[in-house]
């Protein structure tokens, strides 16, 4: 049987453990689950990096440089449809996680080879295809271009009436949700157990015997919503001996928010290991997680927590409540910027952690009911199949015309 072959083309992936890369490996993991055979193609962000290698057994080719700027970029894209002309008839189909640059680029040339190519319109905060081309008139015109796609997936009813409204054909929108996970299992047996393996890796993130341990995944950056998180907890810190604050992650503020966290005498319950891989292991560890932004962390590492069930406090705005949707009313909210009420959040949390778990097992049951990631998968695989089959038989109609 003929292997179906996918290129998957994104501007970032492994080694970028932030939230979008993380959730678009464990895509490409459940694509080859499902008897695809993804192969990823991403730009090079060093030169000593290698231009091919695989990464749990997915070929990732790495034969462009990646774009530093404007001017870099055209270059960039002009030798991705270089690349692409030459490399692309060997797939069955082509998929990009964005609609930016890439997209039209792969768009252009899918069309030019005969092979079938989807885009996937970002939607959370910090990947929101909408609102970037809304701020520039090229960036406008690029995003149109992805609209010539054979198919476009949205991943919410808002992205899917966005697109309309900028003119996208509503016969190539395809809603597929960005489903939950498989249950991660939590017991006090696991949790001790991933305690013990991550203290061992760094000690950092050692903890006390009756420790208690909040789990933040957001970018070290403006967006991420860290330093107001830094700001509201460390008197939660500076009370409880035994609580301690991981901040999962990487940023141009790792510095800062290291410095600020030291000044308020906290340098020694507040830890930032950097990123992470897997991140399993770390949701067991935790006894709680939050979100202080949409603006990162809400695209893999949220729904992971969901799928462990862990006890949440989140940031309480539009992006928020359409991923949670009648689940949200489980979770402790607060609104963005305001510290006292995100401490406020995180202590209620604390103070009931079984009343809050119980909650998080009711939201991973409604969330994971209405959209799991093995359906996500499930049906990525049948719409590549059906544009693939349709794509073969325009061929063959073609040659035999």
């Amino acid at each position: 049987m003929k292997r179906f072959q996918v290129l998957i083309v994104t501007r970032r992936y492994w080694p970028h453990c932030d939230d979008a890369s993380s959730r678009l490996t464990a895509f490409v993991s459940g694509l080859r689950r499902q008897g695809c055979y993804p192969t990823v193609l991403t730009p090079r962000y060093q030169a000593t990096w290698p231009a091919e290698f695989q990464h749990r057994e997915i070929p990732v080719l790495r034969p462009l440089a990646a774009p530093r700027g404007e001017w870099s970029m055209a270059r960039y894209v002009r030798n991705l449809g270089k690349w692409l002309r030459e490399q692309l008839p060997r797939f069955d189909l082509v998929y990009c996680d964005m609609m930016r640059e890439e997209a039209a680029a792969v768009v252009e040339t899918a069309r030019q080879v005969g092979v079938p190519s989807v885009v996937r319109c970002g939607t959370l905060m910090g990947t929101q295809d909408i609102v970037w081309q809304a701020s520039l008139r090229a960036r406008r015109n690029t995003f149109v271009r992805s609209f010539a796609a054979d198919a476009v997936i949205a991943p919410r009813a808002s992205c899917q009436q966005a697109l309309l409204v900028a003119g996208a054909k509503a016969a190539t929108i395809v809603r597929i949700a960005d489903g939950i996970g498989d249950p991660i299992r939590r017991t006090p047996e696991s949790c001790k157990a991933a305690r013990l393996t991550l203290g061992n890796m760094n000690h950092d993130l050692m903890v006390p015997v009756d420790g208690k341990v909040i789990l933040c995944m957001n970018r070290l950056s403006p967006e991420g919503g860290v330093l107001t998180l830094a700001s509201a907890l460390w008197p939660l810190l500076e009370a409880q001996p035994d609580l301690r604050l991981w901040m999962i992650g990487d940023g141009p503020w790792r510095q800062k928010l290291f410095n600020d966290l030291k000044h308020n005498g906290v340098g020694q319950a507040a830890f930032l290991p950097g990123n992470f891989d897997h991140v399993e292991e770390l949701m067991q560890a935790a006894d709680m997680f939050v979100l202080p932004s949409a603006a990162s962390g809400a695209e893999s590492f949220w729904p992971a927590a969901i799928a462990a069930a862990l006890p949440t406090a989140v940031v309480d705005c539009a992006d928020t409540r359409a991923f949670a949707m009648a689940a949200f009313s489980e979770l402790h909210s607060f609104p963005a910027d305001s510290t006292d009420k995100m401490r406020e959040a995180v202590q209620n949390v604390l103070d009931d952690l079984p009343i809050a778990a119980a909650g998080a097992q009711r939201m991973r049951s409604q969330l994971s009911a209405a959209a799991s990631f093995s359906d996500t998968i499930r049906r990525h695989v049948q719409l590549f199949e059906r544009l693939a089959g349709n794509s073969s038989a325009k061929n063959v109609s073609g040659a035999t015309g």
